[in-house]
C-alpha cells in the first residue's frame, strides 16, 4: 500500500492521503464523469508511450472503454464489473473484469477464452505512482477470490506499463508482436488470483 503524503505544490505534484481514497462500485451517475476520465487518461497514455494517433488507437481504445462501462451498467455488474478509486469527490482510477476480448482470444488462439480478463486499469496522471493501482488490484482480486476464481488474464500494449507489469508478474505468457505498429507489441499474462494478491500489499 502507499504511505500517507501531502500536496507538494512546489514540485507541481498532487499527493494523496491513503485513508481518504475510496474504492467503490461504479454507479449510473458516474457515467459522464468516467467518460471524461477515460478520454483524458487515454490521451495522456498514448502521448507518454509515443504511440501514433493516426492509427486510430485512441478512438478504438476510447470506444472500447465506453462499451465496457455500459456493459457493467446494463447488466448491474453481472457481465462486467467495475471498481473506481475516488479521492475528494473525484474519480481518479478505475479497474474492471469481464469476458476476455476478441483481441485476446484471437491473439492467443482461444487459449484463455475461459478466463476473466482484468482491464481498464487507469489512473489520472497527477495521481500515478502513488499506489492507486495496487489498491484497485487488491480489492478486485479479493472479490474474484470470494467468487472462487483461480486464474485471470491481463494484457498491456503500453511500453511504460509493460516494464512495470513485467517486474510485477514476470515474463508474459503471450506476446503479440507489432500488434499496434512496429515495435508496439501487446503482452498478455495469466495471473493466479490468490498468489497475486500478495504482490499488491
Amino acid at each position: 500500500m502507499f504511505k500517507s503524503c501531502y500536496i507538494n505544490r512546489v514540485a507541481g505534484e498532487f499527493m494523496i492521503e491513503k485513508d481518504k481514497v475510496l474504492i467503490r462500485r461504479l454507479k449510473l451517475a458516474d457515467r459522464n464523469e468516467l467518460i471524461r476520465f477515460f478520454k483524458f487518461v487515454l490521451e495522456d497514455t498514448i502521448m507518454v508511450n509515443e504511440l501514433n494517433h493516426e492509427t486510430g488507437l485512441l478512438e478504438e481504445e476510447f470506444t472500447e472503454k465506453i462499451r465496457r462501462l455500459d456493459e457493467d451498467l446494463n447488466s448491474d455488474g453481472q457481465i462486467r464489473y467495475f471498481l473506481l478509486a475516488e479521492y475528494q469527490g473525484e474519480i481518479i482510477g478505475s479497474i474492471e473484469y469481464g469476458p476476455t476480448s476478441t483481441l485476446l482470444n484471437d491473439g492467443t488462439k482461444n487459449a484463455i477464452s475461459d478466463l476473466y480478463e482484468i482491464g481498464t486499469v487507469l489512473v489520472l496522471p497527477k495521481y500515478q505512482r502513488q499506489g492507486i493501482v495496487s489498491l484497485l488490484f487488491d480489492r478486485l482480486l479479493a472479490r474474484l477470490e470470494l467468487l472462487n476464481v483461480n486464474e485471470v488474464c491481463f494484457d498491456s500494449g503500453y511500453k511504460v506499463a509493460q516494464r512495470i507489469w513485467t517486474k510485477k508478474f514476470g515474463k508474459p505468457e503471450y506476446y503479440l508482436k507489432d500488434y499496434w505498429g512496429k515495435d508496439a507489441h501487446l503482452m498478455v499474462w495469466r495471473i493466479n488470483v490468490k498468489a497475486s494478491r500478495s504482490l499488491f500489499k
